[in-house]
């Protein structure tokens, strides 16, 4: 193999879920690819709260803004953090954005996106305004959607390949 740096899994965050089963499937992933990980999560700054006349309302003249890019980014470590633990080595990217063109970006140069499992219901009816769909479609690299619900034959078909490819890394006992 050259010594040129493994092409990133990367890895898109919910803000509402945090996508705990991705980052865990990502992190398995990345391990037996000796690849790094890189989890992103799209944030859009608030809107700020009309006023009557249409000013602004004195508390944002004043300065007294929050960062939501440091909210966002602390959010993503947090889901990181539950999902992996402290040490995990995960880079974690809050991109301004839509969700979709976050990831499409982060993707371009990636061996694998991974995403978090679709709300129930939200794969049933394919619409255009859905993240994952637009993803498989607009991707250059290969990605991987998470099932539902666990202990679905799909779920456990995954989770016995991982299985069988951790006992492989791991080696004769």
């Amino acid at each position: 193999m050259s010594g040129a740096a493994a092409a990133p899994v990367v890895v898109g965050v919910s803000p509402r879920t945090g996508s705990p089963s991705a980052l865990r499937w990502a992190a398995d992933y990345a391990l037996l690819r000796q690849a790094p990980m890189v989890a992103v999560m799209a944030w859009r700054p608030p809107r700020p709260p009309a006023a009557p006349g249409g000013r602004p309302p004195g508390s944002l003249l004043s300065g007294e803004l929050s960062d939501p890019e440091r909210q966002a980014v602390e959010q993503l470590e947090g889901f990181v953090t539950a999902a992996l633990g402290a040490n995990s080595g995960v880079e974690c990217k809050a991109v301004r954005g839509n969700e979709v063109s976050a990831l499409l970006e982060a993707g371009a140069d990636a061996q694998l996106l991974v995403l978090g499992e679709p709300r129930p219901g939200r794969m049933a009816s394919v619409r255009t305004g859905l993240v994952a769909p637009q993803l498989v479609t607009g991707a250059t690299c290969p990605v991987v959607v998470m099932p539902n619900a666990a202990g679905t034959p799909l779920t456990q078909a995954i989770e016995s390949t991982v299985e069988r490819a951790r006992a492989r890394a791991a080696g004769p006992e």
